[in-house]
This record gives structure tokens, sequence and C-alpha cells, in this order.
């Protein structure tokens, strides 16, 4: 009852829903069915930066880099399209993965990642609790294993 009411009172007002240029559909989809008033409005479009993934991958490879942290399925697909096929084997789908939701995690496993880590919640705070604990837990593991030289 409680819930027919709620959406009748919803379903007389206008929703707008802010989203970027091609942006999810899911939410505006959804309200449709049930029959609310949707008004969308693209107001941003993401622009993606030009890199030279070559340069690039080899400047992180020289770093060392074996973690990267993705908020977005953009950042995942540039990754990839940027990245030779060669240093994605060798290199980039070695690395571990952290990301903010199972939607980006089954985009990284789609596209080659394998060690890919979810954070419990897509907030900041969530991530960092996410990272540290991984990085704990790596080095404490292989701490144990090493001899202190006396």
């Amino acid at each position: 009852m409680l819930k027919i009411l709620y959406r009748d009172i919803l379903k007389n007002d206008q929703i707008v829903l802010l989203k970027g240029e091609n942006g999810r559909e899911f939410i505006e989809n959804n309200l449709k069915k049930e029959g609310f008033k949707i008004c969308v409005i693209e107001c941003y479009k993401r622009v993606l930066k030009n890199l030279d993934g070559m340069t690039e991958g080899k400047k992180w490879r020289l770093y060392k880099i074996d973690t990267l942290v993705a908020t977005s399925g953009e950042i995942l697909y540039q990754l990839k399209n940027i990245i030779s096929d060669i240093d994605q084997k060798k290199w980039l789908f070695q690395c571990q993965v952290f990301v903010v939701s199972k939607r980006l995690s089954n985009i990284a496993k789609d596209l080659g990642w394998k060690n890919i880590i979810i954070s419990k919640r897509a907030d900041n705070k969530s991530l960092l609790k996410t990272i540290k604990f991984e990085y704990l837990k790596k080095n404490i593991f292989f701490s144990f294993g090493r001899r202190k030289r006396i």
C-alpha cells in the first residue's frame, strides 16, 4: 500500500536526470517503466587524454608499477586501448587492479585482468581502506619468510 502511494505521489512530478554524454540508461529506463515523467539532460562530456601508450607503458614498467586503481570503465578501456598487445600480456594484465564495483570488476575481467580487488563500497574511505588492507596483507605474508641478518 505504501509503495503504491509513494509511486502515485512521485508520478505527478517531473524528474530531471542529469548524466554524462552517452551515460548509462538503467535509471532512466526503469523509472520510465514505472510511469515516471523523465527529462534527461546530458550535462557533461568526458574527453580522453591523448597518451602515447608506448612511452607510458615503458615508463610504468621502469617504475615497477604493479598495482592500478580504476574508478571507471573508461579508465580500464583507455588502458587497454593505449598499451600495446605485447605489453598487455607481459605487464598490464599482470598488474593487480583495484575497482569500486562488481560492474567494473566484470569489465576488468573481460578485458584480461585476473588479479582484481573490489572495494566494499565506492567511496574514497572504503577504497583507501581496501588498498591499505591488501598491501599490508601482502607485505606481512612476505615479511614472515625473511630472515634478519645480525
